[in-house]
């Protein structure tokens, strides 16, 4: 038999968690279309008899003592969790990407506008006009027209393409690293110290789980990263857990610390001087060894790495070995068209030698120019000047107009694009007609952006799939709440018809034994 009074601290005990379940029940209800909310749960412990019990009890069996409420947590999956972060960061990467590419076809768009290809066919239609009646001063206005709306479609396209570019180093810089991801990582650290300080006095916040996970899921969007928990001793019989962060390079292995407990570092972005005008992401840390490092080949993921591929990305133009970046970005179509520049001037230029040999130079890079680009291609100050510039003949027959068929020709003939053009040993990258290489051009550009497409597609859909699977296990479902409800309300009410019981027999003990008769 057991002593008198235990039953009821049984039956108290069994309120107390009946009562719990129903309020965290209720908290659940009312945050069930709050964002990012964790669906709560109350862990229950059932409590043996203990030696102070056992002492008053006969007999060799001894009842449990009824339960009590271990804590209160959150139905969360780590590796669901894991492989959400994962699957947003490669998300990210490919809807950053697509959206520079598209900007990027926006400019070069071939199909909807009279482009570049359009230009040189108005330039062959014109030469063959001329070469008809070179003598003709009109005609020889005409094609100088046509070779400055040409250099003109060049200069624009090089333009714009570059203010994409430009664009999202602005972003990369101020959107991404110092609004979005710094201050980030600066709170989860706060976060960190807060939920340390909370856990060391015993409590458990999952509020502020709840506002840690939603940043690490927004962080995950930005970088590649890898989040670790590990146990901390704070007394002997006391631990909690430790959230830290990296980034996590997978071709190396190599994690870069972020986030350690309330520590934290931060990256910038800072622009080469080369020329090209790549960028870096540079880190600065409170702790570590990574200071003033540059970690740009360590992000795989995220938003970043879409933003560094876009406008660092030099495609077939890039030295692998070095470790340029291989993607096809913004960089590999402005340098394509410089190739396309380049090439063009260096092929009328050479046709457009007077007949004793003498160089007569159409098309320059302007004043000071060392190298004719997409972006400064003009024609001469000479052919400004005159219109009547362009060699029509190289041989000393009045009235022909013969080379000007050469240039014709040179539109439609198949050209070797050097990478190069005045040196016929360097890299040949394209074989074709000037219309040729304009067309593969823009259908390798569509091509990315239809590959790309494809990509941030399956990835989201993968991403929804994976959120829809944590909704499942961390979100609130009002119908499971209902029932809860239901039966923790019952199990309240059997606890509270238990206690009566207890008293109902604790009276009869004192006031109503022995009294037999009476």
């Amino acid at each position: 038999m057991i002593p008198s009074f235990v039953p009821f601290q049984t039956a108290r005990r069994a309120l107390v968690a009946s009562m719990t379940a129903i309020t965290v029940t209720g908290n659940n209800i009312a945050n069930a279309n709050t964002e990012n909310y964790t669906r709560q749960n109350v862990d229950l412990n059932s409590i043996s008899g203990n030696d102070y019990v056992k002492q008053f009890t006969t007999g060799k069996d001894t009842p449990g003592q009824g339960v009590e409420v271990a804590s209160i947590s959150q139905s969360r999956d780590a590796f669901l969790d894991s492989r959400f972060r994962e699957q947003s960061g490669e998300a990210s990467r490919y809807d950053t990407f697509l959206s520079g590419l598209e900007e990027t076809l926006s400019v070069i768009d071939e199909a909807t506008t009279d482009g570049l290809m359009q230009s040189i066919t108005d330039l062959a239609s014109n030469l063959q006009k001329y070469s008809q009646m070179p003598t003709s001063s009109d005609l020889a206005l005409v094609v100088r027209t046509s070779a400055e709306s040409l250099t003109a479609v060049l200069n624009a396209y090089s333009e714009q393409i570059t203010n994409v570019r430009k664009q999202a180093v602005s972003d990369l810089s101020q959107v991404v690293v110092d609004n979005t991801f710094n201050s980030t990582v600066e709170s989860i650290a706060d976060l960190n110290k807060a939920i340390r300080e909370e856990e060391i006095s015993g409590e458990t916040p999952n509020e502020l789980y709840d506002r840690r996970n939603a940043l690490i899921d927004k962080l995950s969007g930005l970088a590649n990263i890898k989040v670790i928990t590990t146990s901390e001793q704070i007394t002997e019989d006391k631990t909690i857990p430790n959230i830290s962060i990296s980034i996590y390079d997978p071709k190396s292995g190599i994690d870069i610390p972020l986030i350690d407990k309330a520590s934290y570092n931060t990256i910038s972005v800072e622009e080469s001087t080369d020329g090209k005008g790549t960028v870096s992401i540079i880190m600065s840390s409170s702790f570590g060894t990574n200071d003033g490092k540059d970690i740009t080949d360590s992000f795989s993921g995220g938003s970043i790495k879409g933003y560094v591929d876009l406008i660092n990305g030099e495609g077939s133009y890039a030295d692998a070995a070095a470790g340029e970046n291989i993607a096809s970005g913004t960089l590999y179509y402005l340098q394509a068209l410089d190739t396309f520049a380049t090439n063009f001037a260096e092929t009328f230029n050479s046709l457009n030698e007077n007949p004793a040999g003498t160089a007569k130079d159409l098309f320059t890079g302007g004043t000071g120019a060392t190298e004719i680009t997409a972006r400064n291609l003009q024609i001469s100050e000479e052919w400004r000047d005159s219109a009547t510039y362009i060699t029509t003949t190289t041989t000393s027959t009045s009235g022909s107009g013969e080379n000007l068929l050469r240039m014709v020709n040179a539109l439609s003939d198949k050209v070797t694009f050097y990478a190069d053009p005045t040196d016929p040993t360097s890299e040949v990258l394209f074989e074709g007609s000037f219309s040729q290489y304009t067309s593969a051009l823009v259908a390798e550009l569509s091509l990315q952006v239809e590959l790309n497409g494809n990509f941030s597609a399956t990835a989201n859909t993968v991403l929804n799939t994976l959120n829809d699977s944590k909704e499942n296990i961390s979100g609130v479902a009002i119908n499971d709440e209902g029932v809860n409800l239901i039966v923790y309300q019952k199990a309240y009410e059997a606890a509270s018809r238990y206690f009566t019981a207890l008293d109902e027999a604790m009276d009869t003990m004192i006031n109503r034994m022995g009294r037999v008769g009476l």
